[in-house]
Formats: C-alpha cells, structure tokens, sequence
C-alpha cells in the first residue's frame, strides 16, 4: 500500500528563506560534514523517484543533482514555495520538506505517506503545533493557495478550514535520537548546539 502511494507522491525541498538570522545560505551550511540541504537530499532520493527544489531566485544549491524551480511569486512566504512545487510537479501530491531539516528520517516521511488516502492535506501535529514544512500537498491545494496570496496571508494554515486535512499525531518516528525530526536550524548558536547533540 505505502509503495502504490508512494507513486503518486513527488518531493519538494524549500530552499527559498532569506536565512537572515543565519546570515549566509542556510542551505548550503555545513553541518555534520555536508550541507543541509544534502542531508533531506540524501534522505528524500532514497523515498522518491521526483526530487525537486523550490528556491527564491532558481539558483542551483551546489551538489544537488535535480529540477530547480524558482518561487513563482516573490512574496518571501513558505506557502509560494509549496505553491510553486504542486504547480511544477508531476504527481497529483507533493511532499514538503525544509532545508534546513538536517534530523528527517526515512521513517518520519513514511509515517506522513502512510497516512494518506484521499486527503487534500496531511500534516504532523505535535505538542508545539502543526508541522506544515514536513507534510504532504495535493493539487487541488493550488486555487486555495493562490486565493490566500491575493488576499495577503502567508501563513500556510490560512488554508486548512477549506480543505480535506488528515492530522498525523506525534508519534515515535517523529524522533531522531532524541531530537525532533521537524527541529531547523536558522542561527549559528542552533548550528552549534544540534552539532554537540550529534556528538553525544
């Protein structure tokens, strides 16, 4: 069953924020000896046979071998590139992930996957709220997401009271030796800390 789903299901790598707090590209930060963006590569190619990246300005992260597509807006909003990546993609739904998610694990995505049938959306909810940028976007996402721009709200969950969303509570999987796969990194201080966890 995980596999039939699996062919309908691409996998988009947002890479467009401004990594202000950072100060550099958080995508190609080094951390653990690569890139970011390299460790959800590495995890999202073993899952998916469309890997693509979504970045601000279309330019390629070095290394990455796939389709890079630019934000088809350029509104600095995480919802253009979700938008960007169902518009360029070929399945009927895609699988969002962030750059900056060094801790994903094959098992966190299959959870998401496992969890979908029909639904428009479906996203982790945990303690500390929905995890929008590790969840699964169908097609008919598209007007919803489009509409919400034109109006001004960039908040990606604007858009769920309009849609069919299936809720994947916390579970184990959720869990990377401890730290929480949805953990990001958008400082140096934060680069430094989850480096130490990895460590110990």
């Amino acid at each position: 069953m995980l596999k039939k789903g699996l062919m309908k299901v691409s996998c988009a790598i947002l890479a467009g924020g401004s990594s202000t707090r950072m100060g550099l590209d958080k995508a190609t930060v080094i951390f653990n000896g690569k890139a970011l963006i390299r460790h959800v590569y590495d995890i999202a190619k073993g899952i998916f046979d469309e890997v693509m990246v979504i970045t601000k300005d279309g330019r390629s992260p070095e290394g990455i071998p796939v389709k890079i597509y630019r934000d088809i807006m350029p509104l600095g909003s995480p919802m253009v590139g979700i938008l960007t990546s169902l518009i360029k993609s070929s399945k009927e739904y895609t699988f969002v992930v962030a750059c900056d998610m060094p801790f994903i694990t094959e098992e966190s995505l299959r959870c998401v996957i496992g969890n979908l049938k029909n639904e428009d959306i479906v996203v982790p909810q945990t303690k500390k709220g929905f995890e929008p940028l590790h969840a699964i976007y169908g097609k008919r996402c598209i007007p919803f997401f489009l509409k919400m721009l034109d109006l001004g709200f960039m908040k990606i969950q604007t858009v769920f009271p309009f849609l069919e969303v299936k809720i994947v509570e916390d579970n184990p999987s959720f869990y990377n030796r401890g730290t929480s796969v949805f953990a990001n990194i958008n400082t140096k201080e934060e680069l430094e800390k989850f480096s130490q966890t990895l460590m110990e």
